[in-house]
């Protein structure tokens, strides 16, 4: 009882002081309360690139190893975890740590991934010396390792909420891999973005009647005269719109409301994972950091 109020007043904290702190900043304090490494981590150097997106930290662990953790500030609910540069400024990228936030709870674990960077210190485009950041290729994903999960009052941890954090990924992945083949339009770099094109096509049933697609509104015509629909998630769904929209192999995601719940409790996956080449192919440019 005194761990979770202790957790409960940690997390207020970390939310709600230091009002000098950006949004990336919260949400890096919030995930960091939720999986106890607030707890195990000190921070030794921080530092930040000159425009602002990105933070990256040397830390040392309980155990006395050291640590590099950096994150977007456009996607600062994933966090990556890599060794301690070597000599060279090399260094491995060891895990991912993730946090989606919706209104009933979230979802946060690690996943193991495989990926190497540079950090060094170098002389500045501006004159002086400064310390350069960058990717030195893809970062591939291996599988979530452990995770948990708060809806409302109830909380999974271990083997169950492991199970369903990796069924998850996998119909998430399936999902942006249909969406990146849609020719979206281009400019959906913010999550408010993402969410707002992107659920009106998915679910247009959860919408406004002025949101809706209007292929949508002219099959939900077509579809009354048959009252072919299927109920799933207290949702009657069009079908005729399903089948339409989606191939075979991902229908029974939106019909049977699997799609809804994904979506609800982590639509901030959807976009992590839709932009992922995106976000990896901006962190191999070159990042000059300061202190």
């Amino acid at each position: 009882m005194k761990a979770s109020i202790y957790l409960l007043f940690a997390l207020i904290f970390a939310l709600f002081t230091e009002s000098c702190k950006n949004f990336s900043g919260l949400v890096n304090d919030a995930g960091r309360v939720l999986d106890g490494s607030a707890f195990d981590e000190k921070t030794i150097k921080t530092y930040k690139s000159a425009d602002k997106s990105l933070s990256v930290r040397l830390v040392s662990t309980k155990d006395g190893d050291r640590q590099i953790v950096f994150v977007l500030n456009r996607v600062p609910f994933v966090q990556f975890y890599c060794t301690e540069p070597d000599q060279t400024g090399l260094f491995f990228i060891t895990r991912v740590h993730f946090l989606f936030s919706s209104a009933g709870g979230w979802l946060e674990g690690d996943a193991a991934v495989s990926g190497t960077g540079l950090i060094v210190e170098t002389a500045s485009p501006s004159g002086g010396n400064t310390t350069e950041f960058s990717l030195q290729g893809p970062v591939s994903f291996t599988a979530i390792t452990r995770g948990g999960i708060r809806r409302y009052d109830k909380r999974l941890y271990g083997r169950r909420a492991l199970a369903e954090l990796r069924n998850r990924e996998e119909r998430i992945r399936l999902v942006t891999r249909w969406m990146k083949e849609q020719s979206p339009p281009a400019l959906l770099a913010s999550p408010h973005d993402f969410e707002n094109y992107w659920r009106p096509v998915l679910l247009p049933e959860t919408v406004g009647k002025k949101l809706r697609p209007p292929r949508y509104t002219e099959l939900s015509a077509a579809q009354n005269e048959s009252n072919a629909y299927s109920f799933g998630g207290d949702i009657k769904w069009n079908t005729a719109y399903t089948k339409e929209l989606f191939p075979e192999h991902l229908r029974q995601l939106r019909d049977g409301g699997s799609l809804l719940r994904d979506w609800e409790e982590a639509a901030l996956w959807f976009y992590a994972d839709y932009f992922w080449n995106t976000i990896i192919r901006d962190l191999c440019e070159k990042h000059y950091l300061n202190q």
